[in-house]
């Protein structure tokens, strides 16, 4: 194993450890189904109404993309849309919001599709007016292709709405609960990152999340000794993203990065989040409002 795979999965062994016996913050949702599919839900229904008019749904065709398991549809489904189409690649997932929305009472019912591929979207010209990209789009792996697949289903003066964790966040890696260490992937290869993940899942004191459990509960197969890149993540920058938009005609608005809230370098890092650059790796999130030009 190379030095630097050595050194993350020590430090990582060290954080692992401490966050067993209490030394460091933990999502105990994480741990349990139920737990985390309400925190997800009420994680979504916050980032709309704390950075988006929860008047603009109204009346509107709504296109969820990447739905996932339905939260975000469910959650505008109260605001009043004329119809919601909510797109998602992973069968299981639509299958689970499907079965979801069927034993609710909702004024509107979303209707939830298996994307068919991952380059384009099925829906007609100009037949949506707004897009919801919520927590997404850093695992659009093919975003060269869709972002032009946004502008095309819009119709003239169409919005897209976003909340997004971009790459160079503290923990845009995606693995922090393998490897709890702040901007690793900055520093070291997908290859020594996964290395560390598969030691770290190994470890007996390593507690599995959710999605590490099979359907009886029990801890899967290590993964991650048969990867070569990181899982899910496509690296896009604010940089990467707003350049292609420009070429595209999706015009941004609205962009506003947030720092680290719950950091003791809250100022600082707020004051950064919206500077170039430093924007990059000093945001918690960032909101994005988009137009169709």
């Amino acid at each position: 194993m190379g030095m630097m795979a050595d050194l993350l999965f020590k430090l990582s062994r060290q954080r692992v450890l401490a966050r067993r016996t209490g030394d460091a913050g933990e999502n105990a949702a994480t741990f349990d189904q139920a737990s985390y599919q309400a925190w997800r839900t009420a994680q979504l229904r916050d980032q709309f109404h704390d950075h988006f008019d929860a008047r603009v749904p109204q009346g509107l065709d709504l296109l969820d993309f990447g739905c996932g398991e339905g939260d975000l549809s469910f959650v505008v489904a109260e605001l009043g849309p004329r119809s919601i189409t909510a797109i998602d690649v992973d069968p299981e997932r639509v299958a689970s919001a499907r079965a979801r929305a069927a034993a609710m009472s909702l004024p509107v019912r979303p209707d939830f599709r298996v994307a068919s591929n991952t380059t384009a979207i099925d829906l007609p010209d100009d037949s949506i007016d707004l897009i919801l990209c919520f927590d997404v789009l850093e695992h659009v792996m093919d975003y060269e292709q869709i972002l032009p697949e946004w502008r095309r289903v819009l119709r003239p003066g169409g919005r897209v709405f976003i909340w997004w964790v971009p790459w160079f966040h503290p923990y845009g890696h995606h693995v922090e609960s393998l490897v709890p260490l702040p901007w690793v992937h900055a520093l070291a290869s997908d290859r020594a990152i996964i290395e560390a993940c598969a030691r770290v899942y190994d470890m007996p004191e390593f507690r599995p999340r959710v999605w590490d459990l099979d359907e009886e509960g029990n801890k899967k197969a290590n993964k991650w000794r048969a990867m070569q890149r990181l899982p899910g993540v496509n690296k896009l920058t604010m940089a990467r993203f707003e350049d292609i938009l420009g070429q595209i005609g999706l015009r941004v608005d609205r962009r506003q990065p947030y720092g680290f809230r719950s950091s003791r370098f809250k100022a600082i890092t707020g004051t950064l989040a919206r500077l170039p650059v430093a924007r990059e790796f000093c945001c918690s999130y960032v909101i994005y409002e988009l137009s169709r030009v």
